[in-house]
């Protein structure tokens, strides 16, 4: 039997996942979690408790990409297969770059689920054609981990205290990621987190929210 964990904010979206896939006696959802709990997440691979992990992100939601890199660094061999109605491709291939291995829109059907699941279980990609053909690296592919971390914290305009927190890092660490990636990707301020990650489909802002940039 396939165990399988489900990442998602949006209750109706988890019980219904949760039903459809209980229909299929290879496929058990073992765990959902409303977010990433380091602790929790560790102890059950210790245990292989998961074959899959499925995340579900609500186009509106700007921290999906932090999770899905959160949960590699923790678990680098799960695959991981993403839910979500947003079809832009940029968005979609940033989530590939991170690891994601396969893609299905949230009003595909209980078909085309199961073989998306049973596609990226098996060591396959499962994408829309459109996302197949390789692409460029983009420049923030060039960061490590630990500066990705810290560049999708500063891109949510978090100031240092609060990634050293969240990251449990000192602020000098954090000051020293920061030096680290605007002297990779050529930025002079933390403006220009906010540019690039715009351009890049990295981060979305609400279409009233005024764009005040720290500088």
């Amino acid at each position: 039997m396939k165990k399988i964990a489900l990442i998602g904010q949006d209750s109706l979206v988890n019980y219904s996942l949760s039903h459809l896939i209980s229909q299929h006696k290879a496929l058990q959802i073992k765990h959902v979690f409303a977010g990433i709990d380091e602790g929790v997440v560790r102890k059950l691979l210790a245990r292989r408790q998961y074959h899959l992990v499925i995340i579900s992100v609500s186009p509106c939601k700007t921290d999906g990409l932090e999770l899905l890199s959160n949960l590699r660094s923790i678990a680098p061999r799960i695959p991981v297969l993403l839910l979500s109605n947003n079809e832009d491709e940029d968005f979609l291939l940033n989530f590939i770059r991170c690891g994601c291995r396969g893609y299905l829109d949230k009003h595909a059907s209980a078909e085309d689920l199961l073989d998306a699941i049973e596609e990226v279980c098996a060591g396959r990609h499962y994408l829309p054609d459109r996302l197949k053909a390789q692409h460029a690296p983009l420049p923030h592919e060039q960061l490590s981990r630990r500066e990705f971390q810290v560049f999708l914290k500063f891109i949510q305009r978090k100031p240092i205290s609060t990634v050293a927190r969240e990251l449990n890092v000192t602020t000098s660490a954090v000051s020293v990621f920061r030096s680290r990636v605007l002297k990779k990707l050529n930025f002079k301020s933390n403006a220009d987190f906010i540019f690039y990650a715009l351009q890049h489909h990295l981060l979305t802002l609400p279409g009233n929210q005024p764009q005040h940039f720290p500088g």
